[in-house]
């Protein structure tokens, strides 16, 4: 049952959008306005239905259903709750379940299909068999197939009337030819012509705005059931499909290739239904000017066919694109996870190269996609000029008929077909598209699912397996296994097939625990001995036992509880579960409050919860939080120490009161004092009636334990009380020697930590009331209010300048008023020639000039889309770039606040609508605008009484266009960021898959998925009803010009002739259809400049770190020689306004000296870190290293000559070479070198190693060419950070810092680490944050800190014999005068 905090959990500022008191805003026509009050925000309980259905029919026609919302758009801002609220038919629990209706029986009928065919076939054959191709699109019509299928009807009308209106208008202007020979004829036929061609245009507008409406709302619902879908499968994925579909390409696959999918299934009714109007017009014409407007129709049957013949081509280049687009997002989800690890080995410059590579390869093939598409489009367009001129000229030969109504009706008809066409391009380009998404979606949905009986995570184990009362957990010859899988695409997103085998984890929060033992000879020889799972297991654990899993690093310690938690691949034996099961593995934290993480959807209890926060020593963390618990933790837990998120972590698994409770290290990142209190306090007395298995490396707290599993490494077990294993296990003694060796080190000190000491002081208000508000971490996403600034459209214009530099703009407007005059002058021609208007010339010069005509119209059109398209790519491809860089050079504090969804956001949806949809968007309203402004002159010319008619026009033009974009504007601005939010979930939920089925909360996170669902459909559906809107209104205003033409004409008020009248009314006719497609496509670039903006705002405005490289100051390129580091009166806070977390610390470090830093948790300890990285400017004060401060150095020449090795040691997906020099500046030997010094390959087999091929069946755990899973799954933690130390190696630096770097590691890979450090950085400076005390008591001094000052900073024998904080902490952990050597 949801918490009452539960349902917050989305952070509070995004929600609430705005919760100010709403202002009334100055619009245009803010004067006119009758009253002034400006109405106030509805409550949740106050607002409305979707009143589409529910209004009456004229309300419902011309969609007046609107105008309540958009009159309080147009007084004040629009908040989210003035929206309506979707009913149960349109809200995504229908929809969502209609679609695995209908998928489950499509599925059925196939499986029962393929039975027939071949019976031999087994229920597992059937259920792995593939989708049908068209699985999921057909699942998607039946869900919708009458709303669908009412939208193509309506479609078919509106074109069958604007084929047959061009017979009102040859009958018009046949009545004007009458009627100029025939002065006294009677008007009363020609006013019913004049108010019939202007009803046809009303009907169709309305008509095909209908079908719009109802076709883009289908597309938008499908997008919200495949979101679902695609979240549904990240639950079920089985490993494989992980493997398989990394976050990544899931993302990818969730962003871009949804909203292609929804655009298609919106614009493929102009290809469904395109054959009824070409029929009709063809026959139309025939009639019209007989066989010769066959000739005309070749040419067009040939035109369709090439524009069909290229949509393979697009098709191809598509899927050529989507590589580089995968392989983009996964590099920028790569930089955004790991931006810190970026920051300190400074690999921002090689991460930007290889963003700019891939984004280059993806933009030139989308350049090559344009350019096909724009002359398309311009062929499209040029076609009803063409294939009149075919028609004519081949009319002229035949009979040299020239009526005027013939002539000029047949043009309105090749519009017609012309039309078709013009859309035609657009249906096919978004179909090829939604076709490669649709199938990429397929392939992942029918990838594997775990199995059924892995699917209950808090009972797990056999359905028939009963167990005594007294036994908990019981295995009987039970063997699990890591299910290995060919490599079958690279990281770069290529899909060549290759034979890397990987093993991989189900669980990316297990630590995984595959080991590589060699066995090797003398002559080097190599035998692989890799953990893969454990065999023949058998195991009894009794009702509240307090058992041990331990065992040396990379044994599988993780996968035992994985295992027993039924994440593991189970293929022998039996798994006995009694009672319910929770495993608490690695860390995971929601974006949300403390309070809430720990709850994590059960409800509040008090008591409960207060006891749990004091038995999971977290009373004093809340005390230093600045809202308490009600504090919000960032994203992934980034302001939270390493000790804090695992506090949370274990609170939330001791609150949810489950009968046996697995954890997962839960130890390693605090310290000795809060570790031996949380195992008396809370493992031991509170949780003291439940069924405990704990696994862990701090054997100091062995002695609790009722009975200890040791894991040889070999997939086998030993289990017993300490005592019965010191006696029959060596490697167990061998273990417990090294742990009492270092029993003493764990000290008081010490919380773990990519700490932020006041770690959420920093992030948060500095308030200190205990209040909600003060904790609001994560601010509020930019959302510009009213107006796009015109800066936005500037920056976007200097953007895709290019190559045409300051010559673009004014050759994109030469080119335009060219297309237009030559598009408008050819018919001008035609009636020049129908007319014969200069006497004394021939046709054969009629003829000449208007082939001329014709052919510079197409020049120009095709020359001014190619430019356009030019343009348009250019400014995505740069906006994008310079927003990665900037994004890429960030101070940390911005990533600690910004939800990780909000800035992927910016590189898919928002990129890919740069990419794809403005250019094309501001093609189609800046020719067709241009194109009306043409022919409003010509009327003009023709009839200058029309000119009176035009201002008021224009007036009531700019008054509706104004009300509509007041709240359009806010409209699409609020679904953007509702669409984030529905981001950010998504993300959430997949770096904590494991974390939420272990607490069987995948269902709560589907419905918080479907609630955000929910309210980005009821922005998304205003958006596409706010455009019909417009759409209608103002094809009501084209019908007025219309019907005053053709008034004007029928009552001869100017002496023109009917070839005039011919020429006039065609070209108004046509303004009908394109003002609304103008204001469409106006509209739709508004909104899109949202995009614009917001990447804008990342290229432009986003808070920079200093100079990443600045050349004046470069230091010597020997520097430093020695390493020698001192503080000068140094104080830091992590923001303005927050209070010092540094406070004038002034002490010297000598080159080659030994550090040791110690102190409580918020003492300043990784702050000298965050200090020494240039993480956090110095507010007063400052460092320098060998005499040159560190200040006055670009970033990248500080952070380049330093080493870190941080507490949790962070993999790459791709490959151990990545992750050692991920953009290849050192050569193999040293990479190898940096292998054998940290202990991970031996020194005697390396050559052996150096020689194997990938498909070798020894191939070494750690090769330079092994496979790294995301986040390293298929590496243990101890492997983990001996690879970071490795990484360290290879940098070869001066000066070392190690962040609680063998926290999470055993004292045998501790003590390995330490020797490694004090042989191989002997000649380095080290700063060591210390976790266990013992490992710095060798050191040459410890300094240890207090509220962000010196406490003591002296030898440790010296600061032993003060008596002071040092003396007191050696005590506690029982360190005495004798460990001082």
């Amino acid at each position: 049952m949801a918490s009452p905090g539960s349902e917050k959990c989305t952070p509070r500022s995004d929600e609430d959008l705005e919760r100010s008191e709403p202002q009334l805003q100055r619009r245009l026509l803010t004067p006119f306005l009758l009253s002034k009050k400006v109405p106030p925000i509805p409550k949740e309980d106050e607002r409305k239905p979707y009143p589409y259905l529910k209004t009456n029919p004229l309300s419902q026609i011309l969609f007046w259903w609107l105008n309540p919302l958009l009159r309080v758009g147009y007084k004040r801002t629009l908040d989210p709750n003035d929206f309506y609220y979707l009913e149960h038919s349109q809200d995504i629990e229908t929809t969502y379940s209609n679609y695995e209706m209908h998928l489950a029986r499509i599925l059925e009928k196939d499986r029962a299909k393929a039975r027939e065919k071949d019976p031999t076939l087994t229920d597992e054959d059937l259920k792995n068999r593939e989708y049908p191709k068209n699985a999921v699109i057909k699942a998607l019509f039946l869900t919708f197939k009458w709303k669908y299928l009412w939208s193509i009807f309506l479609k078919l009308l509106s074109d069958i009337v604007l084929v047959l209106n061009p017979l009102l208008s040859k009958a018009l202007i046949n009545f004007v030819d009458e009627k100029m020979y025939n002065p006294d004829m009677s008007v009363g036929r020609g006013v019913g012509y004049a108010i019939g061609v202007t009803f046809m245009l009303g009907t169709s507008g309305i008509l095909i705005n209908h079908f719009l409406y109802l076709s883009l709302t289908v597309g938008a619902h499908c997008k919200a059931v495949l979101t679902t879908a695609i979240m549904n499968k990240s639950f079920r994925a089985s490993a494989k499909s992980k493997h398989e579909y990394p976050s990544g390409r899931v993302t990818s696959l969730m962003s871009t290739d949804l909203a292609r999918i929804d655009l298609a299934i919106g614009f493929q009714p102009f290809a469904i239904t395109v054959p009824v109007p070409i029929g009709v017009a063809i026959a139309l014409l025939i009639v019209n000017i007989g066989v010769s407007a066959l000739a005309g129709i070749a040419v067009f049957l040939v035109c369709i066919v090439v524009i069909s013949a290229s949509s393979k081509s697009l098709l191809k280049m598509r899927k050529g694109a989507n590589q580089y687009t995968d392989a983009r997002i996964s590099y920028m989800r790569e930089i955004l996870q790991n931006m810190r690890i970026i920051k300190f080995y400074s690999w921002e410059d090689a991460y930007e190269k290889s963003v700019v590579t891939e984004r280059n390869s993806e933009m030139s093939i989308i350049l090559k996609m344009q350019s096909i598409r724009n002359f398309l489009l311009a062929l499209s367009l040029s076609l009803p000029a063409i294939i009149s001129m075919v028609a004519f000229l081949v009319l002229y030969g035949v009979s040299n008929d020239k009526n005027p109504g013939n002539i000029f009706s047949s043009i309105s008809l090749f519009s017609v077909l012309a039309q078709q066409t013009m859309m035609l391009p657009m249906a096919l380009a978004t179909g090829a598209d939604a076709k490669i998404g649709l199938e990429r979606l397929r392939q992942y949905l029918q990838s594997g699912d775990i199995e059924k009986e892995y699917e209950d995570h808090e009972k797990p184990g056999d359905r028939d397996v009963v167990l005594p009362d007294n036994v908990a957990v019981e295995l009987n010859n039970a063997s699990f296994i890591w299910e290995k899988f060919d490599d079958a695409d690279d990281n770069d997103g290529n899909s060549e097939k290759t034979k890397e085998v990987v093993v991989t984890s189900k669980s990316s929060l297990t630590d995984s625990s595959h080991i590589d033992k060699s066995t090797d000879s003398a002559d080097g020889e190599y035998i692989k001995s890799v953990f893969e799972g454990f065999s023949d297991i058998n195991l009894t654990i009794k009702k509240g036992e307090f058992v041990i899993i331990t065992g040396p690093i990379g044994s599988g310690k993780s996968s035992l509880l994985v295992a027993l938690a039924g994440f593991m691949k189970k293929t022998t034996g039996t798994l006995g579960v009694n009672g319910t099961m929770l495993l608490c593995g690695q860390p995971w934290v929601q974006n949300c409050t403390v309070r809430d993480n720990i709850l994590f959807g059960l409800e509040y209890d008090k008591d409960r919860y207060d006891r749990v926060v004091e038995v999971c020593a977290l009373g004093d963390d809340l005390k230093m939080f600045t809202a308490g618990d009600q504090t919000e933790i960032g994203e992934r837990g980034i302001t939270l120490s390493g000790g804090q998120k695992a506090r949370i972590n274990l609170a939330r698994a001791v609150y949810a009161n489950k009968d046996i409770i697995l954890l997962d290290d839960v130890l390693s990142a605090v310290d000795a004092r809060v570790g031996k209190l949380i195992v008396d306090d809370c493992l031991t007395s509170f949780l003291g009636d439940k069924t405990r298995i704990l696994a862990t490396h701090q054997l100091s707290l062995i002695e609790a334990a009722d009975r200890v599993i040791y894991l040889n490494g070999d997939g086998t077990i030993h289990i017993g009380t300490v005592q019965e294993l010191l006696e029959s296990n060596e490697g167990f003694l061998k273990l417990m020697k090294f742990s009492k060796k270092s029993e003493s080190e764990e000290e008081e000190n010490v919380e773990a930590a990519n700490e932020k000491d006041v770690s959420l002081q920093k992030a948060v208000s500095v308030v200190q009331e205990q209040d909600a508000h003060a904790g609001v971490l994560i601010g509020q996403e930019e959302r510009a209010v009213n107006g796009i600034e015109w800066d936005i459209y500037k920056e976007y214009l200097h953007e895709g300048r290019g190559k045409l530099g300051i010559f673009a703009i004014p050759t994109i407007i030469m080119l335009l008023v060219l297309d237009v005059f030559t598009s408008i002058f050819v018919n001008v021609w035609l009636s020049f020639w129908i007319s014969h208007k200069f006497k004394a010339r021939s046709d054969g010069f009629y003829i000449g000039l208007y082939v001329m005509f014709v052919i510079l119209s197409v020049i120009w059109i095709t020359a001014e889309f190619v430019v356009m398209g030019y343009f348009s790519s250019t400014a995505a491809r740069r906006l994008n770039l310079k927003a990665m860089k900037r994004v890429l050079h960030t101070p940390m504090h911005f990533l600690d606040v910004t939800p990780m969804g909000r800035i992927l956001n910016r590189f898919t949806k928002d990129t890919d609508v740069l990419d794809n949809e403005i250019g094309e968007q501001a093609r189609m309203f800046l020719h067709p605008a241009a194109y009306v402004i043409g022919v409003l002159i010509l009327c003009i010319i023709y009839i200058p009484w029309f000119a009176i008619a035009i201002p008021p026009l224009a007036i009531l033009f700019t008054f509706i266009t104004n009300f509509y974009i007041a709240s359009s504007r806010e409209v699409k601005r609020i679904e953007a960021i509702q669409r984030s939010l529905v981001y950010n979930n998504f993300n959430e939920v997949l770096n904590g898959l494991q974390t939420l089925k272990a607490y069987n909360a995948t269902s709560r996170f589907m419905e918080k998925n479907k609630r955000l669902l929910n309210r980005m459909n009821e922005a998304y559906l205003l958006v596409i009803a706010n455009q019909r809107w417009i759409s209608v209104n103002l094809d009501l205003v084209s019908c007025c010009f219309v019907f005053l033409i053709s008034m004007l004409s029928v009552f001869r008020v100017f002496d023109i002739n009917a070839s005039s009248v011919g020429l006039v009314v065609t070209s108004v006719l046509q303004i009908g259809g394109l003002m609304s497609l103008i204001m469409r496509a106006y509209t739709t670039v508004e909104n899109e400049m949202n995009s614009v903006e917001r990447l804008c705002h990342y290229a432009n405005k986003l808070e920079q770190e200093a100079p990443y490289i600045m050349n004046e100051t470069k230091p010597r390129p020997t520097w430093p020689e020695h390493g020698a580091i001192e503080f000068k009166h140094a104080s830091m806070r992590y923001r303005e306004g927050l209070p010092l977390v540094l406070k004038d610390l002034t002490i010297s470090v000598k080159g080659g000296e030994k550090i040791g830093i110690c102190g409580r948790t918020g003492a300043g300890k990784s702050t000298i870190m965050n200090a020494l990285y240039r993480l956090t400017e110095l507010a007063e004060g400052s460092i320098t290293i060998d005499d040159v401060e560190i200040s006055q150095l670009g970033l990248y020449d500080l952070r380049s000559k330093l080493a870190i090795i941080p507490q949790d040691p962070v993999l790459f997906r791709g490959t151990i070479r990545k992750n050692l020099d991920p953009f290849g500046q050192n050569d193999d030997e040293t990479l190898w070198d940096a292998l054998r010094r940290s202990g991970l390959v031996e020194g005697s087999i390396l050559n052996t190693i150096k020689s194997q091929s990938k498909d070798d069946p020894n191939f070494h755990k750690f090769h330079l060419d092994q496979t790294v899973e995301d986040e390293g799954a298929n590496f243990s933690l101890g492997e983990r950070q001996l690879i970071a130390l490795a990484r360290a190696l290879v940098r070869n630096s001066k000066i070392l810092i190690l962040d609680e770097a063998t926290s999470s590691v055993d004292y045998e890979t501790d003590s390995k680490i330490q020797k490694t450090i004090s042989t191989e950085f002997s000649h380095c400076t080290i700063l060591c944050i210390a976790h266990r005390l013992k490992t710095i008591l060798t050191y040459d001094r410890i300094l240890v800190l207090e509220k962000g000052e010196v406490e003591e900073f002296d030898t440790p024998r010296e600061l032993y014999s003060k008596n002071g904080v040092f003396r007191q902490m050696c005590e506690r952990s029982e360190i005495n005068s004798a460990d001082f050597v």
